[in-house]
């Protein structure tokens, strides 16, 4: 199980007795060991928040408290895990402290805690902590440049937060120059600590008064007066290196937004947004190493909004469980994704869809920066490729993950860290290679495979015979149909899925029109290109499909078969173009097929549809045999019942031998997969006849074997 899915859930307390607050020390041999925290830890299976806490005191430190309020919530990334903290104000009881699991405890001031150096995570709370203190005991600020000790310990405060967050890319890492990395450290640690105010506990107001504060606290710094271990490092840093202070100002403007701001109409303003959250790191980075011409800043623009983008895409879920939903409102309307979908248990194909298109989208970004890769040597350069490797890599997990980002956030692995680092030294050309046509055209095609795939359709056995290009084509045509499909019958409103049929039937009408932004669109017109247009009939499909939306009955068997021509007809006469034979004899066949098996699908899922609201038997037919809708609803097994079912089951054995009587001859071995499909699902008639169409409690279907005999009798007969 992927511990992104599951955080850690870590208590502790603000132990309080005589105006001092009670600390320790973390032991050798742990994760940041000598950082210095608060005393708690785990919560067990079964525990409440203060169980634990008065428990975890007790073990490790020898001291009863009283757990009072919750004080101060967050969570915390490490490259492994999420840890969900939870802090309590305690009263002391009882216990001077013993060191039972803690390298060391104290009990200290409140002016005086910024002496210690605490675990990243602790930073927010040790700051209003501080601000408790009597006015006369808080430490002043410093006036001058700071004793070279107190700095140091400064930038390794720093330098832990840097370490202990989980990136997509190197932070601080030894590919930099050892004078540069603690000022990246110090930057990263003050962007750091902003976010984490901006996505932590506390109403709107409260955080955005820390950011205030925070902002305050920049501005004293970039003045020498640094307060705490980040601002007194990056004071520091903004003198020693000249920095101005308008890119900080805008990160925090990014916080702020992050409190303000949860939805984003458009990708502009995804963008805007982007430039002053990302974009400023880059600039700062370029700056420490003296690199200031706007060319390399704007590629360095692009990469670092890649970046940003690439995480939203990682945290899907998570940033809509707390409020905020990055990706544009007017794309996820384009692409029929709803934002309740954002929270649930898996994605289905709109929203892998959109997120196919998102990560074409934010590679072009990746692209965009490769120019500054190119024209940076030294240091810098391998700390920039790494760095757009690991952005690469972001979106390659996504992708890995089938864009699913819902079961769990796809991270980077250690082989992609590893080949992060790799990148530093290896040819540009190694990176080149990760974007451009042909990775974007093989996403697209490995999209196409998986709708077929995950359908566990009969038609997938069917594809497997066919060459490469002439499966792939089929793959688009099959995915554009099943989501055609899914259309009628997802949740929604009939007018919210009529929308939707129309922007589909309107996009397959100009295939050869440009550039598309759904993955299928682009497969089908490359499909298009390869093998001649099949719009019209693409067309006729959502025409169909738009029956099912109205739950239309049909009267006739012709009413019947019109629609079974529109959604089974029309894909076969799609497929002609693919397999070659484009005659009329052909488009005959294509004709009755269609009806053989979309009458097949009927009687199959005649119950299950019955009971969705659905039923296409005609209504002349059931009134002739005496069955009513009512029956098929409440799952009734009746004479009646089967001599209706057969009836229907002779006409479409009749298309079947019409299909094969105007079989074109000479086309047996290209129209291989048409006839395999109709052996299928004629052998799966008879399956249904010889069970006398008894309601099992499955869905009537072929064996993995039964579907290979089929395949190799079909063979034999070509």
């Amino acid at each position: 199980m992927n511990a992104e899915s599951e955080p850690l859930e870590v208590v502790a307390g603000v132990v309080r007795r005589d105006g001092r607050i009670l600390i320790c020390q973390r032991p050798r041999g742990g994760h940041l060991p000598g950082l210095w925290e608060f005393p708690g830890g785990k919560i067990e299976s079964g525990e409440v928040p203060e169980e634990a806490l008065a428990r975890e005191l007790r073990e490790e430190l020898d001291v009863q408290v009283e757990v009072g309020a919750l004080c101060w919530e967050t969570r915390h990334r490490y490259p492994d895990r999420t840890v969900h903290l939870r802090f309590y104000d305690c009263r002391w009881r009882s216990g001077e402290g013993k060191n039972h699991g803690v390298a060391r405890h104290a009990w200290v001031p409140l002016h005086r805690l910024g002496e210690f150096e605490f675990l990243p995570a602790d930073a927010p709370l040790i700051a209003r902590l501080r601000e408790e203190a009597p006015a006369g005991k808080r430490e002043p600020a410093p006036t001058g440049e700071m004793f070279s000790g107190d700095l140091q310990a400064a930038y390794r405060a720093c330098a832990a937060m840097a370490a202990a967050h989980y990136e997509n890319f190197p932070v601080a890492s030894r590919l930099l120059p050892a004078r540069v990395r603690p000022h990246v450290a110090a930057v990263y640690a003050f962007a750091r600590g902003a976010d984490d105010i901006a996505d932590g506990p506390g109403s709107r107001s409260e955080r955005m008064a820390r950011l205030e504060e925070w902002g305050r606290r920049l501005e004293a710094a970039g003045e020498g007066r640094g307060e705490g271990p980040v601002f007194i490092a990056l004071g520091h840093t903004l003198r020693a290196n000249r920095l101005p202070l308008e890119p900080f100002r805008d990160l925090l403007a990014a916080f702020r937004r992050d409190v303000e701001v949860v939805r984003y109409p458009d990708y502009a303003s995804l963008l805007g947004y982007c430039r002053l959250s990302a974009n400023p790191i880059g600039r700062i980075v370029l700056l420490l190493h003296g690199v200031r011409d706007e060319a390399a800043q704007w590629a360095s623009d692009a990469i670092c909004s890649a970046l940003q983008i690439a995480n939203h895409l990682q945290d899907v879920k998570a940033d809509f469980q707390r409020g905020t939903v990055y990706l544009p409102q007017e794309e996820l309307r384009a692409f029929g994704v709803s934002e309740e979908e954002l929270g649930g248990d898996g994605a289905g194909p709109s929203l892998r869809a959109l997120l196919a298109f998102q990560v074409r989208r934010t590679r072009g970004l990746l692209a965009e920066g490769l120019p500054l890769l190119r024209r940076t040597g030294g240091a810098l350069g391998r700390e920039l490729r790494a760095t757009w490797r690991g952005g690469a890599a972001a979106l390659e997990a996504v992708e890995r993950a089938g864009y699913d980002v819902l079961r769990a956030p796809p991270r980077l692995r250690r082989r992609d860290k590893a080949a992060c680092l790799l990148a530093a030294v290896l040819p540009l050309r190694q990176l080149e290679r990760r974007v451009g046509p042909a990775v974007e055209e093989r996403a697209d095609r490995r999209f196409c495979r998986w709708i077929v795939h995950q359908s566990r359709s009969n038609f997938y056995l069917a594809f497997f015979t066919l060459p490469r290009d002439r499966r792939r084509a089929l793959y688009a045509i099959y995915a554009f149909c099943r989501v055609v499909d899914d259309t009628a019958d997802s949740p929604g409103e009939p007018e919210e899925k009529r929308r939707r049929l129309g922007i589909w039937k309107e996009a397959v009408g100009r295939l050869d029109a440009g550039e598309h932004d759904h993955p299928i669109l682009r497969e089908l017109a490359w499909a298009a290109a390869a093998y001649g247009s099949f719009s019209r009939h693409l067309r006729e499909v959502c025409e169909g499909v738009e029956m099912d939306v109205e739950r239309r009955r049909f009267p006739t068997f012709e009413d019947l078969r019109l629609y079974c021509e529109k959604v089974a007809s029309a894909v076969g006469l799609a497929c002609l173009n693919v397999f070659g034979v484009r005659t009329p004899a052909a488009e005959r066949y294509a004709h009755a097929l269609g009806v053989a098996l979309q009458l097949t699908n009927i009687l199959r899922d005649v119950r299950a549809d019955a009971r969705a609201g659905r039923l296409y038997l005609p209504l002349e037919d059931m009134e002739r045999f005496g069955v009513s809708e009512e029956a098929f609803r409440r799952g009734e097994y009746s004479e009646r019942i089967v001599a209706l079912l057969r009836f229907e089951a002779d006409r479409a054995r009749r298309f079947y031998e019409e299909g094969d009587a105007i079989l074109p001859r000479g086309s047996e071995r290209r129209l291989f997969a048409a006839r395999l499909m109709g052996r299928i699902y004629r052998r799966l008639l008879e399956e249904m006849e010889a069970s006398g169409f008894f309601p099992g409690d499955r869905r009537p279907s072929l064996s993995v074997w039964q579907k290979l005999r089929e395949a190799a009798r079909c063979f034999l007969e070509a």
